[in-house]
Order: structure tokens, then sequence, then C-alpha cells
């Protein structure tokens, strides 16, 4: 979810008797944009749905106006800021508890979705989006993720077995983003292969060693070594993790040219980026995706977005204007909403956006066989901790210079 950064500004007027109120919302929208105009399908379809009976909805696309990784979201909590901002939790520990305010508890989230918007024991947010690293496997099927999944072993071997299902044009098993400059990429991956390793509770153990010590890990840098060696195929260059022109560090979407060529087999990263490579290569349709496990666990690093409140705007509003911010919550937390973008139904023609939902409901009865197999790795995910910029410029030169190391390249498997 972040080389499309995409800001939404949405204007609320809610018509309470003769009062109207209006409500200033900063949306996070890092969503593909399938319809190519600038989002415009998803803004109009929010509107819609909340322009009704007494409910006026005005939204204007922006991202100009509130960007959720500004540097400085404290921009927009002011007195005459937004009423709420859509953010990355990972950055809600610089906003607690002075900028946004506690909410519920009981929330109809998934348990790590919960976990993340929990600070010192308060729940400061409503859970909207989540998101890990998959492997996405693509048309033809014919590698049995699903049964390798289960631990790093069978994971090993099931992966090198891989390349004997690829035909001749086929330079990698599976691509996608797993480094860059701003240190989002490698030390989230380093801490997600330390949980499969550790345990679940160890999540916030893989960050102080390395930070505070430059301490790593052997076995999860042997591991995540070798992951990333899969990526790099017959060549020297690694399109994976090294930033040159035409890898997929340099741009994300070069994926997709890669897969529609077939020289590249699995999709690595998030699911909604699934949506894009289907576009753009025809006939791929996924079949399964899996948490690639490094260790005798599989657990998933969870990453999280989520509705927070204007602590300044709520402390000076009315009763009339806390109770449009309530039924804003409602609806745009709701199933109803939360499957039609799920859906792409606001899209021409309507399409899958494999965009994964914070809320348990959205999984119960879905007969989307992506959905269902990520849903077993969102049970039991592990919320991805925060990491200031420090901590991740930190991680990143550590883990480049003592972690990743490059195997030999193994001549390629004629069949």
């Amino acid at each position: 979810m972040r080389e499309l950064l995409l800001g939404a500004l949405i204007v609320v007027t809610q018509l309470l008797g003769t009062s109207c109120v209006e409500l200033k919302v900063g949306l996070y929208n890092e969503i593909p944009d399938l319809d190519d105009d600038e989002l415009s399908s998803y803004k109009k379809m929010v509107e819609d749905g909340f322009n009704s009976g007494d409910h006026v909805l005005d939204a204007v696309v922006n991202s100009s106006e509130y960007s959720p990784y500004a540097e400085d979201l404290s921009q927009y909590l002011t007195a005459d800021g937004f009423d709420l901002i859509e953010i990355d939790v990972a950055t809600l520990d610089g906003l607690v508890p002075n900028l946004v305010i506690p909410v519920p508890t009981n929330l109809p989230a998934l348990s790590a979705a919960k976990d993340a918007v929990t600070v010192d024991g308060k729940v400061y947010g409503y859970p909207t989006l989540v998101c890990g690293n998959f492997i996405v496997g693509l048309s033809p099927g014919k590698c049995p993720l699903n049964f390798i999944a289960s631990s790093y072993i069978p994971f090993y071997y099931g992966l090198e077995a891989c390349q004997y299902f690829l035909h001749s044009s086929y330079q990698r098993i599976f691509g996608g983003k797993m480094n860059s400059e701003d240190g989002w990429y490698l030390p989230y991956l380093y801490i997600d292969g330390y949980i499969d390793v550790h345990g679940k509770s160890s999540a916030q153990t893989a960050v102080d060693d390395v930070v505070n010590s430059g301490k790593i890990d052997e076995t999860v840098c042997e591991r995540l070594s070798w992951l990333i060696n899969t990526c790099r195929g017959e060549s020297q260059s690694n399109k994976c993790y090294e930033n040159f022109e035409g890898s997929y560090v340099n741009s994300s979407k070069n994926v997709y040219t890669d897969i529609a060529n077939e020289e590249t087999l699995f999709f690595f990263g998030f699911s909604e980026i699934t949506a894009a490579v289907m576009q753009k290569a025809d006939g791929v349709s996924p079949y399964a995706a899996i948490s690639p496990p490094l260790g005798e666990e599989n657990n998933l690093l969870q990453f999280t977005d989520a509705l927070v409140i204007n602590k300044a705007r709520w402390d000076a509003a009315s009763e009339e204007r806390k109770n449009a911010i309530k039924e804003f919550i409602n609806y745009f937390t709701g199933v109803e909403l939360r499957r039609k973008i799920a859906y792409g139904k606001d899209l021409k023609p309507p399409r899958n956006r494999y965009l994964l939902q914070a809320i348990e409901e959205f999984y119960i009865g879905n007969d989307d066989n992506i959905y269902g197999d990520i849903y077993e790795y969102l049970k039991r995910a592990v919320p991805a901790p925060s990491l200031s910029e420090e901590q991740k410029s930190t991680m990143q030169k550590v883990l480049s210079e003592k972690c990743i190391k490059f195997a030999a390249v193994k001549e390629k498997t004629e069949l």
C-alpha cells in the first residue's frame, strides 16, 4: 500500500434538523487506480452511499490537501483541521494521547488490527484495511502452494521444486518489491521472518536487537537471503532487491509486465497489487495465496489502516457534530461499504480489488479462494511494530550490510 500515495479530502455535510454539520475527513487512499481516473469512482461510491436522507456528502480527492504519509500528521489535527483522518497505524504512536481520542474497545475488527490501534491499554482508532506480504499463485496453477506453507522446511523444498513447473521463458519463481531506500520493506521482511522463527511475541525483540546493538539473527538472515535470492533468476541482478531500471524496486509496476510475459511466475507482496497484475496480464487469475514461512511457525506480520478522531475538533464539537462523526464512522467501517470497496463495485466493469478488510464479518461466508486463504493467516497475525524514521534507517543499514547475502546463480533446469 505505499507507492500510490493518494489522500482524499471528504467534506461531509449532515443535516440534523435545522442545523448543518460539515465534517472534514482525510481518507487513506493507497488503493490501486484500476480505472485510471484518480480514484474518482471510489470517491463517488463513498459519496453516494452516505448521500441519502439527512446526509449530504461532498468528496474532493486531493492528495496535496491530505497525505497519510506526510512527515508531520499533526498539521491535520489542529482545532481548524480535519475531524477524522485515516492513517497507517505505524504512525499512531506519534499521535497519542494528545492529538487523537480513545474510542470504544468493542470493535468488530480482526484481533491483530485491534491490537495495532491499542496503546497503553487504550484503543485509539477504527481499523479499516489490513495488509501483509503474500506469495500469490497465478495461472497456470501448477505449483501446490497451500501444501508447502506450514513451516520453513516444506516451504523451502516445495518452492525449490516449483522450478520444474516452469517452462523455458520463466526467469524466476516469484517477483515483487523487497527493498527500498526508505526502510519500508527490508526491516519489516526481517521482522516477519523473525516471528516465524522465534514466535508471535518476538517482533519488538527483532527491532531492539538490530537497532540497539546491531545484533542480527543468523537463521533469519540465512532464510531471508534465500527467499530474496529466488527472485534473481539467471542474471546477476535481483529485480526484487536492487534498484535499477526495470527492477521491482525501481517500480512495483514492472512485475506486471514480467508476469504477463511469463518471465515471473508468482507475485510477492500486498494482495491488492494482484488486481493490477490481472488487469495487465490477460488470462492470469489467482488460485492461491500463502504467507511465506521462514520458521517452524508461519506468523503473518500485519499492517493496519484506521480512522482516528481529531481530539482538538472533538473537544470543541457540539452534540450534533459528535453524532455526525459517529454516523460517518459507522457507515465507513460497516461491512456493506467494505464489501463494495473490496469487490470494486464502483469500477467499470466491477472487479475484485483484493483489498483486505479489517473487520471479521467480511470474511465470514466469503467464497473467494484468495480471501479465504488469506483469512487463515489474518486470524493469527501479529501487528507490525511502529518504527520511527531513525529505527527504519538503522535497520536498513545493518540488515543490508550484515544480513542479506547473495548466493551463486544456479543454472536453469530445462525440461
